[in-house]
């Protein structure tokens, strides 16, 4: 067992799902059927990046409305982020969200992650650095020297998401999950050949996985229902 917390949220007893939510989403949905986290994208909100109000209050809505644990990110465009903007811009969005966070995700290659990690801690939230390569597998030497890169930084939770384009990288991330399983970190085989992963890693060692409702996050991402169904 992990131990490692997000919110009132212990994760490694069990299987947990995490889904995306926009801004529009916190403010439609009318349940997250069954989801155990929500992560808020504030990259892919459609609140404009200087009303910092719409910003605070997508969160404490969020809070208030689903009572759920939130990660907050603000992805960057060369690992997935849906609007291009400074890293300063990143961190200040970042900074005006971790009080109503319960976890904070910032990638480990970002510029800003040093800041991020000493601000989050400080503020005593859970820690998540992550990687994500939408082109490729890398090896798993490579794959195992970012995780070592990630709790040298002082990460609690670290996630691996990479594209899955042969059945051997579906094994290169199964390999890695096992070699890790004791680490707090989160894998993902992204894209079509990578869909069983987002079942099958949280059953060997990955702390959670992600599903979609309305917003699709990621390629190869499967419903919470069909998620919830195969768990």
């Amino acid at each position: 067992m992990s131990g490692v917390r997000i919110g009132k949220l212990t994760l490694g007893e069990r299987p947990v799902i995490a889904v995306a939510l926009t801004d529009r989403d916190v403010g439609t949905l009318d349940s997250l059927y069954g989801a155990d986290l929500i992560e808020l994208r504030i990259d892919m909100f459609d609140a404009p990046l200087n009303e910092h109000d719409k910003h605070r209050d997508t969160f404490m809505m969020a809070r208030q409305r689903f009572d759920t644990p939130i990660i907050a990110t603000c992805r960057s465009t060369e690992e997935g982020g849906f609007k291009q903007l400074t890293e300063d811009d990143r961190f200040e969005l970042l900074r005006l969200v971790t009080p109503m966070a319960d976890a904070v995700d910032i990638e480990i290659n970002s510029s800003i992650a040093p800041r991020i990690i000493k601000l989050v801690k400080e503020a005593g939230k859970t820690v998540i650095t992550s990687y994500h390569n939408f082109q490729h597998t890398p090896s798993i030497e490579e794959l195992t020297a970012i995780i070592r890169r990630c709790k040298e930084a002082g990460t609690h939770i670290t996630k691996i998401a990479a594209m899955a384009n042969y059945q051997g990288d579906l094994q290169t991330m199964s390999l890695l999950t096992l070699n890790h399983c004791n680490d707090d970190i989160v894998t993902i085989a992204m894209g079509k050949v990578g869909m069983a992963s987002r079942v099958f890693l949280p059953l060997i060692g990955s702390l959670f996985t992600f599903a979609s409702i309305e917003t699709v996050s990621a390629p190869g991402q499967m419903s919470i229902q069909e998620v919830s169904k195969f768990l």
